[in-house]
Parts: structure tokens; sequence; C-alpha cells
């Protein structure tokens, strides 16, 4: 059907017609326009999609092979150096294992994870007792904050006995769990088990709460034995060098009562003594127990294996010295005999001064 369009150039458009991709424009004049229009192009969107998909798969594929190349080459290096420096295993006691380099020298990565978690020692060939005060029933003192001694006792000894089996310590706790363990019983696993220190783990309190009487002692045999002091002379400095409120020093016998003494002190063989980790009443000594708690185990730790060097039951490298267990000759319930210095068998009696016994320690 004709139609008349006024067109720019003034003509009228009479008909317009398209034929496949040909337009035929028709004027009043009798002029005809033809206008080709070019075919579109069909774009395949899923060949396109499956192309990226496969350049994407070999791309990731060249990619691990690189990686796996890498890895083969540094592992073949590894293997050479190995082959060339073969590390030695050296046994220091019948309980201890320690790997090191042919050279007897850690590697820097094992000096930096020593030193990062405060560990100074390894393959330290003695036997410790750690002793968690109190348990189940007996819970110590309970502070107005809710503290409960029995508790705290037990996790920072459980802290210690980690850190000293660590360094290679053959470790034997009265308790491991909130149970109640006779104070002749704690005395009887230390003795029975031959260990050469005995340390047991309590924490102070005053009946004054509104006091700030805080800090840190050791209470010793009140025969004042040289073991059993440089033992807990040793662990109050280094806990000093962690950080206490005060030190109150190593003290003798039993509290307000010095002719007799606190029966861990009294029926073990071994060097021992009673530490009172700062006070459950004091906020200051509760705060720095919170947040020196890893500390505090490792600095116990630390002076239990010194006083073992100093007193010769170990080298500094850890090699056993001494042929027995470690007694505290100036304990009243120790007799040492000639029969103990030629065959290393002990004779000791218990219970000689009952009255000093606190059945709370």
């Amino acid at each position: 059907m004709a139609q008349s369009v006024q067109s720019d150039s003034g003509r009228s458009i009479v008909h317009t017609e398209r034929v496949g991709r040909v337009k035929y424009t028709y004027y009043d004049d009798g002029v005809v326009k033809i206008t080709r229009y070019k075919a579109k192009k069909k774009i395949y969107w899923g060949r396109i999609f499956a192309a990226l998909c496969m350049l994407m798969i070999l791309m990731m594929g060249f990619i691990q092979l690189g990686k796996s190349l890498k890895k083969a080459v540094k592992g073949s290096r590894t293997e050479i150096q190995v082959n060339n420096s073969m590390p030695e295993f050296v046994m220091s006691g019948s309980d201890n294992t320690t790997q090191t380099s042919a050279s007897g020298t850690p590697d820097d990565a094992e000096v930096r994870a020593e030193a990062e978690k405060g560990q100074l020692y390894s393959n330290m060939n003695i036997r410790v007792c750690i002793d968690p005060g109190h348990g189940d029933y007996d819970t110590g003192t309970v502070a107005g904050d809710g503290i409960v001694e029995a508790e705290q006792n037990l996790e920072i000894s459980l802290l210690i006995r980690d850190y000293l089996e660590s360094c290679g310590v053959v470790v034997t706790m009265t308790r491991e769990s909130d149970v109640s363990v006779s104070l002749s019983d704690r005395c009887s696993i230390a003795n029975e088990n031959g260990c050469d220190f005995f340390v047991s783990m309590h924490r102070n309190s005053v009946s004054d709460t509104s006091s700030d009487y805080s800090g840190i002692e050791a209470w010793v045999n009140n025969k004042a034995p040289e073991y059993d002091t440089a033992l807990a002379q040793n662990i109050l400095t280094k806990l000093d060098e962690a950080g206490v409120s005060d030190d109150h020093g190593v003290k003798y016998g039993y509290r307000d009562m010095p002719g007799n003494n606190y029966q861990v002190n009294m029926d073990t063989v071994m060097p021992s003594c009673l530490l009172e980790l700062g006070f459950v009443t004091s906020e200051q000594d509760n705060e720095l127990f919170l947040n020196k708690k890893q500390k505090y185990a490792e600095a116990v730790g630390n002076a239990i294996i010194e006083t073992a060097i100093q007193l010769g039951v170990i080298s500094e490298s850890g090699e056993r010295l001494l042929s027995g267990q470690l007694i505290s000759e100036g304990k009243n319930n120790v007799y040492i005999t000639d029969a103990y210095a030629k065959s290393g068998e002990l004779k000791f009696v218990t219970g000689i001064n009952d009255a000093g016994n606190d059945p709370q320690r």
C-alpha cells in the first residue's frame, strides 16, 4: 500500500518494501532508492564459553605442573642434605632420648622455637614430684571473688609438669584432677617413685581480707637442710625474675609453730619445699597469677633444674651424675647408713613430729 511521507530532501516517499536484505524506497518523483543490509553474524555463546573453560583448565594445568617441578627440585635438594649430614641420637639416662644435629648444635629454627616458649633445657635426667595442694572436698581457701585455691594449685602444677616434661624431666604428680589425696600418700608417692625433688604448690591467704598483704614465700623443714634451702631459694629467685608483688623469702618449720613441720616437708626423703604462690586474698597477686601462669611455671621448672645441676645430680647437658635418688640428709626422718652408701638402699621413718602435721598442707 502506497503512503506519502515527506522526506528530508523535499521529496515524498510513496512506498517502501523489503526483499531479503534489500530495501526499496519509492519517491513521488519516480526515484527508487535501493538499500542493501549486511547479514547479522550469529554469536555462538556456547562455543565461546566452552573455549574459555578449556583455556582456564590449560592455565591451571601449567601452574600445577610448575609447582610440582619446583617441589620435586626442592625435595631432591633436601634429600641430598640429609644424606650428607645424618642426625645422631644421644642417650643420657634410661628414660630420655633427644635428637640433635651431627654437630650437636640445634639449628636456627629449633633455637627460635625454644626461645619462644622460654625453654632453656632439654634431656634433663632427673625425676621430680609436683604436689598440687588440697583437692576435692578440701578446697583450701575460697576467696570472696570465687577463686578456689585447690583449683589454682592444680592449674599451675599441670603447667609446671608440662614444662618440665618438655625439658626431658620425668614428672610424678600426686594428683592430676580434683581428687582427695592424703598427706601421707603424697609423701609416699614421691618416696616410692624415687623422686629427686618435691615441690608442693599452694596459694596463701589472710583472714583480714581488707588488708593488701601479698607476695610469695617458700617453707622448708625446720632443720634447714642445705639441699631443701637451695631448692626453695632458687625457686623464689626465678619467680622474682618473672615478676611478683613481694618476696617474703625462705621460711622454716610451720607457720607460728617453728618447732613443727608441714608433713610434706617432714615425711619426704628428697629435698622439698612448700611454695605459697601469692595470696588469693590479694587482688594484685590474683592479677599476677592470671597473667603470668606460664612464666611462673617455667620459673619453677627452671629453678628445679638449676638446683639439680648445682647439687651435682646432673650435668649442664642433663647427663645423670648421681647414681641413686637425691636424698636430703639434713631431714630428721632420714637415716643414711653405710649400706646406703654402698648399695643405695635407704632407710627412713615417717611421722616423727605428728603434732606439726597440717591437715590442709
